[in-house]
């Protein structure tokens, strides 16, 4: 995984440490990815007694929906939570303070665009997967012609081809659950934040078919994934806090809105 061995070797330099640590915040910070649509049958209410009598209260639970979840071991992934809370806090959200004034919006958009490009094949192998052969189509029109006409992606051209914009990303955790694989439990991994069995699962399928995952395997060293992938992880920072803000500011309990969160913006990946 591409992640676990940019964590192998942060402690050669600073600034490995800070490009690491950023990269692992891209993957799992609160709010992967916030919409959503109901849970498999059989988890648990995150919602108490005490919860929901306190609902009727407080102006600020009128808005947030009530969404089950399988969390068996909530005292742990809480204390995992207050901890990466504080990286957030200290760490991550000063650097993108910084990353937005240092870097101008159309190279921030440049740099993300051409890492999403280049995720091409988790995208075409899940559309496939999920049996929509009419978006692998369209998701290859795409890479194609953001690949040459969008210099290496840099750019999306394809945006503006009717025939080829708004295609929906498709995941390995989302191609699970079109299949009929429930959530199951919810964790809370340090500085990865948030996911499910499911989505744990498949984001090694995702790492498996990521090409920047592939370039220290060719070169034999995560010197060179690290190389790779610390940029894609630097960009997606700011948008990650930017949601995760939303998701928690002004909650009466931030676990359960991030929780509910991230379980709502994976429901609406799945129907998508």
């Amino acid at each position: 995984v591409a992640q676990t061995i940019i964590g192998t070797h942060l402690m050669k330099t600073p600034a490995l440490i800070v490009s690491g640590v950023l990269a692992l915040l891209l993957a799992g910070c609160a709010t992967r990815r916030v919409d959503e649509s109901p849970v498999a049958a059989g988890q648990t209410t995150f919602a108490t007694k005490e919860e929901v009598a306190a609902a009727d209260e407080h102006d600020d639970w009128d808005t947030v929906a009530v969404v089950e979840v399988h969390d068996p071991i909530e005292p742990v992934n809480r204390g995992i939570f207050w901890f990466n809370h504080q990286l957030y806090t200290y760490v991550a959200k000063p650097f993108s303070k910084a990353y937005k004034s240092i870097f101008p919006k159309w190279v921030r958009h440049g740099i993300g665009n051409a890492y999403e490009n280049i995720k091409y094949p988790i995208r075409v192998v899940n559309h496939t997967l999920q049996g929509r052969l009419d978006r692998t189509a369209t998701e290859t029109g795409r890479f194609l012609v953001n690949t040459t006409a969008g210099v290496g992606g840099v750019m999306k051209p394809a945006d503006k081809i009717p025939a080829l914009a708004d295609v929906p990303k498709a995941d390995t955790g989302q191609t699970f659950s079109k299949w009929g694989a429930p959530h199951g439990p919810y964790l809370v991994f340090p500085v990865l934040g948030p996911t499910t069995t499911r989505d744990l699962v498949g984001t090694a399928g995702d790492t498996a078919l990521n090409p920047v995952a592939w370039v220290g395997l060719l070169f034999g060293g995560a010197a060179w994934t690290t190389a790779i992938s610390a940029p894609s992880g630097a960009h997606g920072v700011p948008d990650q806090m930017d949601r995760y803000d939303m998701a928690t500011k002004d909650a009466l309990d931030p676990y359960i809105s991030a929780r509910s969160g991230y379980i709502q913006y994976r429901e609406a990946a799945s129907e998508r």
